[in-house]
């Protein structure tokens, strides 16, 4: 008999879903994640919740193990071309990923951030726009500030841009290209 994690569970994979989307309504809210770390890496519950064989993933920072690509199913490609690009949030990026076209604006990736802490840490944002009543503050440990530098050039032709979801070992949070990012 096979024995897979919780993580490759229909339901998990649907409580997990309905958590990416409402930290994509909510920016910056962090939402806890239902598995516990050893039943999955928290990266592969968001993976696998995600990704299907008709995306492309790219892991510059080689975050991922070949059984975990296995277990995925999805194609391996090149960050510009990727639907979906995984990286170490710690590490400067030094890449532009696809942006989309004005008259396909989704046709953009989406960046999933690892970082050490949400909720703590030296990278103290203020956030606006829609979703958020007023502002909304975020603390992020192990962030390189250089990719919020990046993704300011990234949105400034909305509908253009990238949408960032990061994670640490529990919980995620979302930067839609609709928010706007102030660093304190």
């Amino acid at each position: 008999m096979l024995n897979l994690d919780p993580i490759w569970m229909p339901d998990a994979q649907q409580i997990h879903f309905r958590l990416l989307l409402d930290a994509m309504a909510r920016p910056g809210k962090c939402h806890s994640l239902t598995i516990a770390p050893e039943e999955g890496p928290a990266v592969l519950t968001v993976l696998a919740t995600l990704l299907d064989a008709e995306v492309l993933l790219a892991d510059p920072h080689t975050l991922l193990r070949s059984d975990d690509w296995h277990m995925l199913q999805v194609a391996s490609a090149v960050v510009e071309q990727a639907d979906y690009v995984i990286c170490d949030g710690s590490r400067a990026p030094n890449f532009t990923p696809k942006l989309g076209t004005l008259p396909s604006p989704e046709q953009s990736a989406t960046l999933i951030l690892v970082v050490d802490e949400l909720g703590q840490g030296d990278a103290s944002l203020r956030l606006t726009g829609p979703g958020i009543a007023d502002t909304e503050s975020l603390l992020i440990k192990g962030l390189d500030k250089q990719w919020l530098e990046m993704r300011e050039d990234w949105v400034c032709s909305f509908p253009l841009g990238v949408d960032l979801i990061l994670l640490d070992g529990r919980q995620i949070t979302a930067l839609p290209r609709t928010t706007k990012v102030e660093m304190l």
